[in-house]
């Protein structure tokens, strides 16, 4: 055959593969009008039906403690993949559930370290790119029943600032450990005069330009060629705060009981034997924003508790801290057992951490009193109960409050449908000393059982 010829029977070939191929794929019996002409008109598009989850576990019989202060005995977790789908009494669990018997055990939400290191943190933003999902101090803080933890820094600075994300202890699954990037930011006060006058009028530039970009979307609708205004120099993290996208944490100088608040610590060490003062200016400053902030372990949040409830404003305690009051004003100086108490009768949120002192971490970690932080990380919460703190309020200083004074209180921090399945099964009430972790489930995975790990496996009750 010629080569022009070969070349026509190619070609017609291909012409007509082509056009079967259409007809199969657009019009499975032939003929027709183009596939243009064949479609119907646009249709709005439906919004997707939520995915059905693939898996599914039950943890049927328990002591459910929600986090909430409530409590439901004999009850249901039923989790699907990675969140809590329902929790009740007489759940219809779907085919193929798994069971878990846990009749005669106690669930609680995981515990939130508002104040963590190591535990296979990262270095610096963006974190997920530099946590270690198989750090051994995981295991270890999972069988002390801590399931995420604030890691980073929350700056000290005249305007906020700092590298902060909340992890999970998310054995093996880098994904699976990041909770929330960029969740704190932090400044200290008091403000020199020229430095308040300063962050106040970038706040009101910042609220000016948030009302901007209202008005710029009405706008836009009219104009095409509209311009978006621009953000105001060094606004970008005021900004976020505002939008309830980060928090605001205040560092109070020459205070706070702690080394991060300016000394002190278990023993005194120089902290302030009275705050009031920058706390208040703490307060002037969620007023300027209108959103609460959060106060770095203080000394006398106790003398102030409805000036700090009328913000909305929350509070980091460490228990365990001492600050001696001064002999000549005993009554209105020094630290007080009884400060997380006096703060939640007012309706402030209070979290609670170790001491920085003699015995202490800079955070929960592998350092600390009672041989390591890590290991102990009720023991705080234990300390506020001391100090006239209910049992389920003190709960909440490790589990809902925690989240809340971290913004994650939408994901974690309590037992309700539709937040992350990070849980705790545990032999006994969770601030109890003699009480072991027998399971930690995070993102709806086990990733410690008692029984399997070399901590308390070998300890029987």
């Amino acid at each position: 055959m010629k080569p022009i010829l070969l070349a026509l029977v190619v070609a017609a070939v291909v012409a007509a593969d082509l056009t079967a191929q259409r007809r199969g794929r657009f019009n499975p019996q032939g003929g027709g009008a183009p596939p243009e002409a064949q479609q119907p008109a646009a249709q709005p598009k439906a919004e997707a039906a939520p995915s059905k989850p693939k898996k599914h576990m039950a943890l049927v019989g328990g002591d459910v403690l929600l986090g909430t202060g409530a409590r439901m005995a004999g009850a249901t977790v039923l989790i699907g993949d990675d969140k809590i789908v329902d929790v009740g009494h007489n759940l219809e669990l779907p085919e193929g559930t798994e069971v878990v018997d846990v009749r005669g055990k106690t669930i609680s939400p995981g515990f939130i370290a508002v104040v963590g290191n190591g535990m296979g943190g990262g270095r610096g933003a963006p974190f997920v790119d530099s946590v270690n999902p198989f750090d051994p101090e995981i295991k270890q803080a999972l069988a002390a029943g801590v399931t995420s933890f604030l890691c980073g820094s929350p700056a000290g600075g005249t305007s906020p600032g700092g590298e902060t994300a909340v992890l999970k202890l998310a054995y093996g699954d880098v994904a699976g450990m990041l909770c929330e990037e960029a969740a704190v930011v932090g400044m200290s006060v008091p403000l020199a005069p020229a430095d308040m006058e300063k962050f106040a009028d970038l706040v009101k530039k910042s609220k000016e330009h948030r009302k901007a970009l209202d008005e710029f979307t009405a706008k836009k609708a009219t104009d095409p060629n509209a311009k978006p205004p621009q953000a105001p120099q060094g606004a970008e993290k005021i900004l976020k705060i505002l939008a309830g996208e980060t928090r605001l944490w205040i560092q109070l100088r020459g205070g706070g009981g702690g080394r991060r608040g300016g000394g002190g610590g278990m023993f005194g060490g120089g902290a302030a034997a009275n705050d009031v003062d920058a706390i208040r200016e703490a307060m002037k400053v969620a007023q300027l924003l209108g959103t609460p902030v959060v106060l770095q372990r203080p000394t006398s949040a106790w003398l102030v508790p409805d000036e700090i409830a009328a913000t909305g404003s929350m509070v980091v305690l460490a228990p365990r801290d001492r600050v001696a009051p001064d002999p000549a004003s005993p009554d209105d100086t020094g630290t007080n057992l009884a400060s997380a108490a006096l703060l939640a009768a007012a309706g402030v949120p209070v979290a609670v951490t170790q001491s920085n002192g003699l015995m202490g971490g800079a955070g929960v970690g592998t350092g600390g009193i009672l041989g390591q932080d890590l290991n102990t990380p009720h023991v705080d919460a234990a300390f506020a109960v001391r100090g006239g703190l209910e049992n389920a309020k003190a709960l909440r200083t490790l589990t809902l409050d925690a989240a809340r004074i971290l913004g994650v209180e939408s994901r974690i921090g309590s037992v309700e449908a539709g937040k992350d399945a990070d849980l705790l099964i545990l032999d006994g009430d969770p601030l109890h000393y003699r009480t072991f972790v027998q399971t930690a489930i995070v993102n709806g995975k086990v990733v410690y059982e008692k029984a399997k790990e070399p901590f308390y496996s070998h300890i029987q009750r």
